[in-house]
């Protein structure tokens, strides 16, 4: 796992998704957060998914603190295209990269680091607050 920190841009996946962002609109972003079909989710996956989630979360006025210049400057040109839908959607893809069977969550449970978890429920909590 190349990660640096448990928050959602600290990680490498997240951050060459993060490229991949600057090449679309708002689809990139939902592709990200199509994991709940997935038998079992790869970390790579987990961590794009977590990071997308955060989009959508900051498009909505309830970002994580700081992010990454580049998630500032997608989201002026593409944030008013995400809508209470894909807050619903990044609802789904937190739980299931929360999940037991989820690569990423093993990996930060197996790290013993409750951070990442803390993190996740942040998330979690801030969407929630998105929805109408």
């Amino acid at each position: 796992m190349g990660a640096w920190g448990f928050l959602p841009f600290e990680n490498d996946d997240a951050m060459e998704w993060l490229d991949e962002l600057e090449d679309g609109g708002a689809e990139v972003v939902r592709a990200a957060l199509q994991v709940a079909e997935a038998d079992y989710l790869e970390a790579p996956d987990g961590s794009t998914a977590v990071a997308a989630a955060e989009i959508i979360s900051t498009s909505q006025g309830n970002p994580p603190g700081e992010v990454p210049e580049n998630v500032t400057s997608w989201l002026a040109t593409y944030g008013s295209e995400l809508g209470p839908d894909d807050v619903e959607l990044a609802l789904r893809a937190e739980k299931r990269v929360a999940s037991e069977e989820s690569e990423l969550a093993e990996l930060w449970d197996d790290a013993d680091e409750p951070e990442w978890r803390e993190s996740l429920d942040d998330l979690a909590d801030r969407l929630r607050a998105a929805l109408p």
